[in-house]
């Protein structure tokens, strides 16, 4: 989303690259950025008090002036059962990258159930050593279980320079702070455990919409109907929609007494690692983001390729190869390049008519790994005018991910409002991909410009519609267009499983009932 209000300082920038939108910490972050040097202890105050920035990690790694850190951050929430002073484990576990020589921030997540050796206490899911570390001792022993991960079945050392521990009682109320987030959420999550299940309760629908603390909170830890992996990929896809939040750019704009309160609220809710303390380290991340201020740089997901054992049934954990572990690693160090492939001209791609409209010039070409499915998405339009008038047409895809299949029997109709509480009527189309915990969908919707379709990475025209093209890395997240009553796109799978040609085909095939 385009910045509003004052200039757009460079730790502000910098650091919503940096914690590839966690809220709490690009809040505090910018609101220590954004002061004077002579007003640092004055604005890190709250976060010195006793019990506060009480993390003491004596394997982190100290980087120089300016140069790259490796963010660690934690969220945290007790087991079923558990008493209130025991120990939590580690629900989330998020490694952000920013280096000033790179062309992009990298954001990984090692899933909960990676089966590591947790220095001292043998064998075991990484999720468990924040647990047997103790409260005082837990992010320490995270931080050696993923550096002896790294070093021992790759001989890498993986620098990591920060801490953040955040429980899930913060992360609901930082978001109904910022007052939301944008979502495009991806399907309907649904539990209420009326069948004797134990799993947390979810009722969030399908679609572009604003979730507030609890449902947010809900979407980001959900887990059961889908994996570890496709889990990691929500939370990342939440971030990074989080990050440009109008709220947190409200807050941004404050005064130095708003931004003082600002860390006097939020230091209740997380702890961060000691070097806090130090104006010599604040300074350090001062320098490090006036490199990066002048890049505004991406933030790319570098994807944890874990798998499951043999037979799951009988052992739950995940594993990850050497090689995919060196894949990772060097994605993550920035060692690989991962930028946006470009858009190169093509006689179609050149063209600026108008689509043709009668059924046989659109007749489907074949596109590999697509297949033509009209039928469907006509029954879905029927049924979308029957529900009453959009106010904009109603388009629905020609082509579909082969195998693929609608998951509900009717669209989503619903309405969504603006920033400023102005109603518009949307619709959401969704597809299995036909992968567990893999859908796709089709976005339409009255509101021309919502925060999500913000600063395209390029445009391909494709039969004479302009396509807006958004990309995570070298991956098509979501393809767009723009009608004059409406806007619509393509949302690839969490997992951006869908090759970057068919998720635009997909999108080019995008007709209307009568066309």
């Amino acid at each position: 989303m385009k910045p509003e209000g004052p200039p757009r300082v460079g730790f502000r920038l910098a650091f919503r690259a940096l914690l590839a939108g966690l809220l709490v910490t690009v809040i505090t972050a910018a609101a220590v950025a954004t002061a004077a040097l002579r007003e640092l202890d004055d604005i890190l105050d709250p976060i010195r008090q006793p019990g506060r920035a009480d993390i003491r990690i004596p394997e982190l790694d100290t980087p120089p002036p300016g140069g790259p850190r490796t963010f660690m951050i934690l969220g945290s929430d007790k087991r079923e059962g558990a008493d209130r002073l025991s120990p939590p484990r580690s629900d989330t576990i998020l490694l952000a990258r920013a280096d000033p020589d790179a062309e992009a921030v990298t954001v990984t997540s090692i899933p909960r159930d990676l089966k590591v050796d947790v220095p001292g206490h043998g064998q075991n899911k990484i999720n468990a050593a924040f647990e047997l570390g103790g409260r005082k001792g837990g992010p320490g022993l995270v931080v050696k279980t993923i550096k002896k991960l790294f070093k021992d079945k790759i001989g890498q050392d993986l620098p990591i320079t920060n801490v953040m521990v955040m429980d899930y009682g913060a992360f609901r109320r930082a978001v109904n702070y910022i007052d939301g987030v944008y979502v495009d959420v991806d399907r309907h999550y649904f539990n209420d455990n009326s069948s004797g299940e134990n799993y947390a309760t979810i009722d969030v629908d399908a679609g572009y919409q604003k979730l507030m603390g609890k449902d947010a909170l809900d979407y980001v830890r959900y887990r059961h109907g889908d994996n570890d992996l496709v889990r990691a990929a929500r939370q990342q896809d939440f971030l990074r929609q989080a990050k440009d939040a109008a709220g947190v750019r409200r807050l941004l704009s404050g005064g130095l007494g708003q931004k003082r309160h600002l860390l006097q609220v939020f230091s209740r809710y997380f702890r961060v690692d000691e070097s806090l303390r130090s104006n010599k380290q604040i300074v350090s991340l001062l320098k490090l983001a006036i490199f990066l201020s002048a890049k505004n740089p991406k933030v790319n997901q570098v994807k944890f390729p874990a798998h499951d054992a043999p037979n799951p049934q009988l052992d739950s954990n995940l594993y990850i190869s050497k090689s995919d572990l060196e894949g990772v690693y060097r994605r993550f160090m920035s060692l690989d390049a991962e930028a946006p492939p470009k858009t190169t001209p093509t006689p179609d791609s050149t063209s600026t008519s108008r689509p043709a409209k009668t059924r046989k010039s659109q007749k489907d070409a074949p596109v590999p790994g697509l297949e033509a499915e009209r039928t469907e998405g006509e029954d879905m339009a029927v049924l979308a005018e029957s529900q009453g008038r959009l106010g904009f047409p109603f388009y629905f895809p020609g082509l579909r991910k082969t195998g693929s299949r609608y998951a509900d029997t009717k669209p989503r109709i619903y309405t969504v409002r603006d920033a400023k509480g102005k109603p518009y009527k949307a619709y959401r189309l969704v597809l299995n991909a036909g992968s567990y915990g893999e859908y796709y969908g089709i976005q339409g919707m009255g509101w021309r410009d919502p925060p999500i379709l913000d600063d395209p990475d390029g445009f391909k025209t494709v039969g004479g519609r302009k396509l807006a093209l958004y990309y995570d890395g070298d991956h098509l997240r979501l393809a767009a267009w723009k009608t004059p009553k409406g806007v619509y796109w393509v949302t690839n799978t969490l997992t951006m499983s869908i090759p970057n040609n068919r998720l635009i085909a997909i999108a080019a095939s995008l007709r209307r009932l009568k066309s």
